[in-house]
């Protein structure tokens, strides 16, 4: 009887106990569940990563929870509590961060220059191996980072770095199959080779068929038994469509950056991995690769995806999710970049919001502190400390860059600008140019794309005068001032100049004088190009290679330039930046080339088209890159099922004509939409200035009759520019509507 009754008594008290703890339920913080997720984890097989510095005990001081991005999904990667600084923690690229990468995920990493992003994706790809022959061990980059990173064995990893290294000896078929340095060749027995392998010797044996048969057989029977034959399609296939075939025995060392680049792509995506890592992978590359790379990377399914990327059009191709690094902490957006953009803006004003309201408290707590005596009681000093944490935290935001510059920014521009009559070039056999004409308009957008090697490049040069022609004439206005944004960047002479010496030297100021003569001017313009103070005395060769794109731009657009030619702008330079890049670019009155692949940028800032076809010929198209990516789709389409069977010419031409008028339709129903766009809000503005210098006119009666007349002839040029908008709005309208 005493057992039975211990017994429901322990029953009510576990049944008490039981309601209690739902009755107080908290939801699980974001360490309890990685912590969840990691125990789970460990029942798998992993290998770990950790790795420790100096950082671990001043970061412990600062920091209460680190900051996690959580995904739900089986893990492909998992990071936990990352912490790297390069300055011993006066700036964090990443601060107790973690995040895991679920199996199948296409994520796109998103952030300033400089904030981060290629370092964390440099630590995930050496904590699982990649680049040590799958050793744990950091070989190549002596990053000063703690932390975890955990990646199951059976998944493998291949990273595409933002700038891959060019062993000596590794020549681009060696590198294609993954050899990455002279050690890790020449195996020739043994059932340790894989197939990457036995495809090297096969193709290193058929080179030498005719004087060791015996060696070729055996190559030959080892590509049976590793089922090498479709890794070797899959090479060539690869290397083709990346324009790498060419290269193929040629050191890694003697390529170009570009060359390098999509090199590496090749070698990644024909290992097939289980999740690829990408740092800007569209650099380098033209629209045919870029769209074949999208389309290959939607047909990989199982496949994890996370990349870096400043192409938006890449992006929404290939990524459902965005990862944002900021201030080193991650955030994660489900759906497109523009969800993202949504996300970011309210989560950026629920801080602004937080911080208004810590900044008032932290004043009263202020008043509090003046007015305590020295001695205080245990109370008074945990209300102390609370405040000094607050007063930690009030650290403002950097905010959003723009790219301002004064009104006097732009020179004046004649009527005469540039005139290029029959004009040919050749180099031998192979026509850049041929009979070229055309005459540059003040207000001229153009966008130049074209197949790498076509001459894009070439006709930048021929337009600056750095190439003379076989034949024709260039006529260059006497007002014309060039300012070249070169993809090749600008040449940094001493690497351990710091930034603010660079501008001084390189960057005219607006008197025309040196910027050595100009400290001010030079610290002024950092500022404008969203360069903190803390930036000024640091190396050329310690900035990011976005943070070096910048201070590219800076010294052109500060020369005031009217002809601006811009050569892949949008390389290596991050999404925040290239937005303010567009909005600088909407006000620029002068004459804008851009050549570059970047589809959401180019249809921002062009209005029409220059179409290097290759063999000489260049064609004026009217529209968009995007709808000229999609021509280009189509008309792949067509080929192939043209080639398939016979056609009637009669049919097929009068198609192509009908095609023909079709698309110029639309690229002119496009473009009329864009331009009342364009001209809608230009109205708006002038009207404010108009009501404005109305304003100051009613206001300056007894100014004196000089004042007002000066006023009114303001108003009389703003409201006849009106005039003319509305005009322009109008006919652009009834146009439409005859097209629509």
């Amino acid at each position: 009887m005493q057992s039975l009754k211990f017994l429901f008594l322990s029953c009510v008290f576990v049944f008490i106990n039981n309601v209690v703890d739902v009755l107080c339920f908290q939801p699980p913080s974001v360490t309890s569940s990685f912590k969840a997720a990691h125990l789970s984890k460990k029942l798998l097989t992993t290998r770990t990563t950790t790795s420790s510095s100096l950082l671990q005990s001043s970061v412990a001081d600062t920091t209460e929870e680190p900051s996690a991005a959580i995904i739900s999904g089986s893990p492909a990667i998992s990071a936990r509590d990352l912490t790297c600084s390069f300055d011993g923690g006066g700036t964090y690229q990443l601060q107790s961060a973690s995040y895991i990468l679920p199996r199948g995920a296409r994520v796109g990493l998103v952030g300033r220059n400089g904030c981060g992003k290629s370092t964390f994706l440099r630590i995930l790809a050496e904590s699982c191996g990649y680049g040590n022959d799958g050793s744990n061990a950091k070989v190549r980059n002596n990053l000063p980072y703690s932390g975890e990173v955990e990646c199951p064995k059976d998944v493998t990893v291949a990273f595409v770095e933002q700038e891959p290294p060019s062993p000596s000896g590794i020549t681009v078929s060696d590198a294609l199959l993954g050899v990455t340095d002279t050690n890790s060749k020449g195996v020739s027995s043994g059932t340790n080779i894989d197939v990457y392998e036995a495809v090297r010797q096969y193709r290193v044996a058929s080179l030498n068929a005719e004087t060791d048969p015996d060696g070729f057989a055996t190559a030959a029977t080892l590509m049976d038994s590793k089922d090498g034959w479709a890794v070797l399609t899959k090479a060539d296939e690869v290397s083709t469509r990346l324009r790498v075939k060419q290269l193929e025995n040629q050191p890694l060392s003697s390529l170009s950056g570009g060359e390098r680049k999509r090199v590496a792509l090749a070698a990644a995506l024909v290992r097939e991995p289980d999740v690829l890592i990408l740092d800007e992978p569209t650099n380098h590359l033209d629209l045919a690769a870029i769209q074949w790379l999208s389309d290959l990377i939607r047909e990989k399914r199982k496949m994890t995806l996370l990349t870096v990327t400043h192409d938006r059009a890449f992006l929404g191709d290939v990524c459902t999710s965005i990862l944002e690094l900021d201030r080193g902490s991650f955030y994660t957006y489900e759906g497109t970049y523009a969800t993202y953009l949504e996300g970011k803006e309210e989560r950026l004003a629920n801080e602004d919001q937080a911080f208004r309201e810590a900044k008032a408290k932290y004043k009263k707590e202020l008043d509090w502190m003046r007015r305590q005596p020295q001695a205080r009681e245990t109370k008074q000093k945990a209300r102390e400390q609370a405040f000094y944490k607050l007063e930690k935290s009030l650290k403002p935001r950097a905010k959003d860059p723009t790219l301002e510059l004064s009104e006097d920014g732009q020179r004046r521009l004649g009527g005469n600008i540039l005139k290029m009559r029959n004009v040919s070039l050749s180099f031998g056999d192979k026509k850049m140019l041929n009979d070229f004409s055309y005459d540059f308009n003040k207000g001229d957008r153009i966008g130049i794309v074209g197949r790498n090697g076509v001459g894009k490049s070439t006709f930048i040069k021929i337009l600056t005068g750095e190439q003379s022609v076989d034949s024709g004439t260039i006529d260059s206005g006497e007002t014309v001032v060039f300012g070249v944004y070169d993809q090749m960047g600008i040449p940094f002479l001493d690497e351990e100049q710091s930034c603010l010496d660079f501008v001084k030297e390189r960057v005219e100021a607006g008197s025309g004088k040196s910027m050595a003569e100009a400290p001010q001017e030079a610290m002024k313009l950092l500022k404008q190009f969203q360069f903190p103070r803390a930036r000024w005395p640091e190396r050329v060769s310690m900035l990011s290679g976005g943070e070096r794109r910048r201070l590219q731009l800076l010294s052109v657009l500060t020369k005031r330039p009217n002809f601006l030619i811009m050569d892949e702008p949008t390389n290596d330079v991050d999404l925040d930046t290239l937005r303010a890049l567009e909005s600088y670019l909407e006000d620029f009155k002068g004459v804008l080339v851009v050549v570059s692949h970047d589809r959401s940028f180019t249809d921002e800032v062009t209005n029409h088209l220059f179409v290097f076809e290759g063999n000489g010929v260049v064609k004026d198209y009217l529209g968009s890159l995007s709808d000229y990516a999609e021509c280009l789709v189509e008309q792949e389409k067509e080929d192939e099922t043209s080639s398939t069977g016979p056609a009637d010419e009669e049919k097929k031409e009068a198609y192509k004509e009908s095609k023909q008028e079709r698309v110029q339709r639309m690229n002119s129903i496009k473009q009329m939409k864009k331009d009342l766009n364009r001209i809608e809000p230009l109205i708006e503005k002038l009207k404010a200035k108009a009501a404005e210098i109305q304003s100051n006119i009613d206001s300056s009666a007894d100014e004196g009759w000089t004042v007002l007349a000066d006023l009114t002839e303001s108003l009389n040029k703003v409201e006849e520019e009106i005039e003319e908008k509305e005009l322009e709005w109008l006919e652009l309208a009834e146009k439409l509507e005859e097209l629509e």
